[in-house]
């Protein structure tokens, strides 16, 4: 059977929540900010006037009333799309899938970034890809490497074509590359002839409002961008968007038509009506500030509980919604998940982020749904988890 023919693929329990649990798991948005009353009028208007219209199976394509939302956005990173060159999907994930499924065969290799978000491992596991680490060092991807790591991957005789990223406020570790090394990363895709796929949720999410050049500007014809409204907006409507050369995102719209026949009207209606009336500026704000709040609570909680010199080591993101902790001495966080939840408490162990077995001395913390009163108590309780005694591990030796 098909089923039998690639590994299992799952995804880590990210959204589930019960008792006291404090969870600094799930990457969700922190929609208190949301206009709800907004866009509680704004449906009931698209409803009552354009049901008909909204609420019926549509084309393959991003909505005219739609597209001046996207531009808007994509424009605050230096770079645009045209209509022909953009595809409608319900959200990254699914744009992933698309990619995995219609720029490569089964059985070609993708160059993945490091630590890696897991969805997209999964996308393009299940779309029957092999994964392959992308050279990084301390400043992150690694052009000169990567000239190297193709060619030893192409004399062994494998396809490459496709190189995964999550540049900016990267998902698990909150690190953004550095413009240099993305001029130096575009100029060696073009030379080795790989497509860029950059996966972009957290790009406008910047603590002080600042905004890093997309690779998709340095060279939209040798780009694949992904993007959601589901961190500036809201997950629920499940809109996203990819834009890329006009033949890929014709072949890419053919996937996705495939996988989910039509995108919703009424949810591109919306999205289009809420930005025609208010624009992003004050939602992007308001965003961008409960989220620096929330950082700040808890990188102070981490430095009050664990210390900056003992065995826990991390950094303070500029934006996005993660904090990425490693143990120096190369401990697998997995061993301390039971001990968290005994102490009320959940994180992602570092392994969920490999491709094969690695970075499983780390753990990513999100805080960007953490009710603010509850960051504090959520990391004294981790760090009694993360401090107890390795005898008294479940598992421990």
């Amino acid at each position: 059977m098909w089923t039998d023919m690639r590994p299992a693929v799952e995804m880590p329990r990210l959204f589930e929540r019960g008792g006291d649990v404090i969870s600094f798991a799930g990457g969700l948005p922190d929609l208190d900010v949301l206009p709800l009353d907004t866009v509680s009028a704004q449906l009931s208007r698209l409803v009552r006037l354009g049901g008909k219209l909204a609420l019926q199976y549509t084309t393959p394509h991003v909505a005219g009333a739609l597209v001046p939302a996207i531009k808007d956005l994509m424009a605050r990173e230096g770079t645009t799309a045209e209509p022909g060159g953009l595809v409608p999907t319900a959200g990254s994930q699914m744009g992933l899938m698309a990619v995995g499924l219609g720029l490569a065969a089964p059985g070609e290799t993708i160059l993945v970034q490091t630590p890696a978000y897991p969805g997209a491992a999964a996308a393009f596991r299940t779309a029957g890809l092999t994964l392959h680490a992308a050279p990084e060092d301390a400043s992150g991807l690694d052009a000169h490497a990567l000239r190297r790591t193709v060619a030893e991957l192409r004399a062994a005789g494998r396809t490459v074509r496709l190189l995964y990223c999550n540049p900016t406020f990267q998902n698990p570790t909150g690190a953004t590359l550095p413009e240099a090394r993305r001029r130096e990363l575009v100029a060696a895709a073009r030379e080795l002839d790989l497509l860029i796929v950059e996966d972009n949720p957290y790009g406008l999410l910047s603590f002080d409002g600042t905004t890093t050049t997309a690779l998709h500007a340095l060279d939209p014809e040798r780009v694949v961008y992904l993007g959601t409204f589901s961190k500036v907006f809201a997950p629920g409507l499940r809109c996203g968007w990819i834009a890329a050369p006009e033949p890929i995102a014709a072949s890419l719209r053919r996937t996705t038509e495939v996988m989910a026949l039509s995108p919703s009207a009424l949810t591109q209606a919306a999205l289009g009506a809420f930005h025609s009336r208010s624009g992003w500026d004050d939602l992007l704000d308001a965003y961008r500030r409960s989220y620096k709040e929330r950082c700040d609570l808890m990188a102070d909680a981490l430095e009050a509980e664990l210390g900056t010199d003992g065995p826990w080591q991390w950094e303070r993101p500029g934006g996005g919604f993660y904090i990425w902790l490693r143990h120096r001495d190369g401990t697998d966080t997995a061993r301390f998940v039971a001990a968290a939840a005994e102490h009320g408490v959940s994180y992602v162990p570092g392994s969920h982020f490999g491709i094969d077995g690695e970075h499983a001395d780390a753990l990513r913390l999100c805080f960007s749904n953490v009710p603010r009163k509850r960051i504090a108590e959520g990391v004294a309780r981790l760090a009694a988890a993360l401090t107890e005694p390795a005898s008294t591990l479940r598992g421990a030796a």
